[in-house]
């Protein structure tokens, strides 16, 4: 499904990135600073390896010796931060159908009201963001993630900065989208405790070399 071989560098530091995704959920785990997040930017298309190759369902998304490098909007991939990226001037209604009408029908996969009912946004659309916990941020970015329709969504730590009571929040949900979507999905975590939801694949990231 998804294969990486590249090799990506930035002053001192050195990526070594050489692994194949087989599941719908692939986890990467790795101390703070190991390369995780930049194993993740590589495949969205938010850095550029040096080197190497990354293709996703035999699509091939960059080849350096080819001069292939797919730009990041037609990569359709959804990466979602430690921190919720909304329009602050936005309602959370108004943040998920901005994901929605710049999808069009034939490529969208989940309805506005599969979405609503699958993250419980339902109480929440009228609020304002800055009126929202961290929890129910959260949620919302995913929800608006899963509203551009991507063919794979990648989560860059979701759950850091949240206390235990959120995190058991979110984890039920990031579940729920594996058990009622076929959405594929790359986690990133340092907490191995939140992959017992997940049931993924494991590589670990150790030093700047990936290991499956």
């Amino acid at each position: 499904m998804l294969k990486c071989d590249f090799e990506f560098k930035y002053k001192q530091f050195n990526l070594h990135a050489n692994f194949e995704m087989h599941g719908q959920v692939l986890a990467i785990v790795g101390a703070s600073g190991s390369g995780k997040s930049t194993v993740l930017k590589n495949i969205v298309g938010l850095l550029t390896p040096q080197n190497g190759e990354i293709s996703f369902k035999d699509k091939i998304l960059f080849n350096h010796q080819e001069d292939i490098n797919i730009p990041m909007h037609k990569r359709y991939m959804a990466l979602i931060f430690q921190k919720p990226l909304l329009f602050p001037h936005l309602n959370v209604l108004q943040n998920l159908k901005y994901a929605e009408k710049r999808v069009s029908d034939i490529h969208g996969k989940l309805s506005f009201a599969n979405v609503i009912d699958l993250l419980e946004l339902h109480p929440l659309l009228n609020r304002r963001i800055d009126h929202l916990s961290g929890g129910e941020a959260q949620r919302v970015s995913i929800g608006r993630a899963l509203l551009s329709s991507p063919n794979l969504l990648l989560l860059d730590e979701p759950l850091t900065g949240l206390d235990t009571r959120l995190k058991k929040q979110i984890l039920p949900f990031l579940r729920d989208i594996k058990k009622h979507t076929n959405l594929p999905m790359v986690y990133v975590t340092h907490h191995l405790d939140e992959l017992d939801y997940l049931d993924a694949e494991v590589i670990e990231v150790v030093n700047g070399r990936v290991y499956a």
